[in-house]
């Protein structure tokens, strides 16, 4: 994909969380553009390690939490205090991005 086809992945957040001290308004998942295979493979990683055991770990919450961090650069608690409503728009715009045709 080119850069000028690339369009803006941010989650605007219903309600702010505070990260490090710093009040976190929205996600910016631009970066998701950007993971390998090889960034999935270590994400699965992170799943197997916090004890998931499904086979579709790509389709869960903790797996898009997950995928925010990594392209936010972020430890993988960064979406810990975030509400459960944004945490399901979180989930569905990441699987959204990695099934959706086109």
């Amino acid at each position: 994909m080119k850069e000028q086809d690339r369009v803006e992945l941010k989650l605007e957040l219903s309600d702010p969380f505070l990260y490090d001290d710093v009040e976190i308004k929205e996600i910016d998942l631009s970066g998701i553009f950007d993971l390998t295979g090889m960034d999935m493979c270590n994400l699965d990683r992170q799943m197997t390690g916090l004890g998931y055991t499904g086979s579709r770990p790509d389709i869960t919450r903790q797996y898009a939490m997950l995928v925010a961090a990594r392209v936010n650069r972020k430890p993988e608690d960064f979406c810990n205090r975030m509400k459960a409503r944004d945490s399901i728009r979180l989930r569905e715009m990441v699987t959204a991005f990695f099934y959706a045709k086109g």
